[in-house]
């Protein structure tokens, strides 16, 4: 008797093939554990070698095993940072109702580290389980790069878990610092669109890695931009949409970042950055709790994109129209400012009639200060 082939797990992390795959090992366990009995009933001693053979398949790494979640740890470079309550609400009611549909996939370190199923393993520690089934497979070689590849395009990973994740892999993969990378970005999308250039760039996600590389080549490009956009390209990314969508949330106020954490979308994030000290004509600590103020009334009210933009044009109008008077004499400092700048070598070049015409002006603005100041 031949020992049979186990499905190879090592292609797990292409999402298309996960389920497909791991029905194929669920359907082999079952096998070898019924030619396990068949052989243990026919109690035949020279069937002994094959007994263990087939017993170490169906205990070897690439099985459908139980685990106790206190074994596993989360993969701290995964892309996916943020884990609404709401979200492991919804998956532990479905454990608790159908039980785990499918094992999470676990990499081998020198603990047991999760490459597929975190949400899965947060909602069963909340239901106090304390076993999971997973799949183990040996860690493939850039691990980052495939849980990217695994996250990358689910709809549900927000923007600035995606940005963050995206800046973390070039930078890994290239000389550059991650302060650098959407600066780079910006520069070479900004010059190719003014160069009609940037069709061809998207027209290169489709391509193979080989003629993705020939067309950077033939766009005159530095080795930061040609390397940046080589890595956009593999990992099949718009690097236009990047630039003007994903990027942008790594420069957000650190309050419109946790609101993103909590749930808050890109685009309303993008539309609540504009509540900034400078347009509000406020302090930076003013500006911040204004801004918390009006993205806790876009949440709680679910406002859409449009919503948000014009609640933020109405508050910024509003906050021009209450300006205390404080911030409409202005004007008079720095004409308090420029009197201060005459110098008396000025002075004295000056002629005397304009120097009569000047005391004068100050004698009028001096009574009307002065009388100003009796009403206050």
């Amino acid at each position: 008797m031949c020992a049979r082939k186990t499905p190879d797990l090592t292609n797990y992390f292409s999402a298309a093939k996960q389920s497909q795959q791991l029905s194929e090992a669920e359907e082999e366990i079952q096998r070898l554990r019924a030619e396990i009995e068949e052989l243990r009933s026919k109690g035949s001693a020279d069937l002994e070698a094959h007994l263990n053979a087939l017993r170490e398949q169906l205990q070897s790494q690439t099985g459908i095993l139980s685990i106790p979640i206190e074994q596993i740890e989360p993969n701290r470079e995964q892309p996916r940072q943020t884990f609404l309550s709401e979200s492991i609400e919804s998956m532990s009611r479905s454990l608790a109702n159908d039980g785990q549909l499918e094992p999470i996939i676990l990499v081998q370190r020198e603990k047991l580290v999760i490459f597929d199923g975190e949400r899965r393993w947060r909602s069963a520690k909340t239901l106090g389980w304390q076993n999971l089934q997973a799949v183990i497979i040996p860690e493939p070689e850039s691990l980052h790069r495939k849980a990217l590849l695994t996250s990358l395009h689910r709809e549900d990973l927000n923007p600035l878990d995606k940005a963050e994740a995206i800046v973390r892999e070039i930078a890994s993969n290239t000389d550059l610092e991650s302060q650098d990378i959407p600066r780079i970005l910006s520069t070479v999308v900004r010059r190719l669109n003014a160069q009609k250039r940037m069709n061809f760039v998207v027209e290169l996600i489709t391509a193979d890695s080989q003629e993705q590389q020939q067309g950077l080549e033939d766009l005159g490009l530095s080795d930061s931009e040609k390397a940046v956009l080589a890595l956009l390209l593999d990992l099949q990314l718009n690097p236009a949409s990047i630039d003007a969508n994903i990027f942008p949330m790594l420069s957000l106020a650190s309050d419109l970042k946790a609101a993103i954490r909590s749930g808050l979308k890109g685009v309303h994030a993008m539309a609540l950055q504009k509540l900034s000290a400078k347009n509000l004509g406020v302090s930076e600590e003013d500006a911040q709790s204004i801004r918390v103020d009006t993205t806790q009334e876009v949440m709680t009210k679910k406002l859409s994109a449009s919503a948000t933009r014009k609640l933020v044009s109405s508050v910024i109008e509003n906050q021009a129209q209450s300006s205390t008077p404080a911030d409409k004499i202005k004007p008079v400092a720095k004409e308090a400012r420029r009197l201060q700048k005459l110098s008396l070598e000025s002075l004295k070049k000056a002629e005397k009639t304009q120097l009569v015409e000047l005391q004068e002006v100050l004698r009028q603005k001096l009574a009307e200060i002065e009388e100003v100041l009796k009403q206050k």
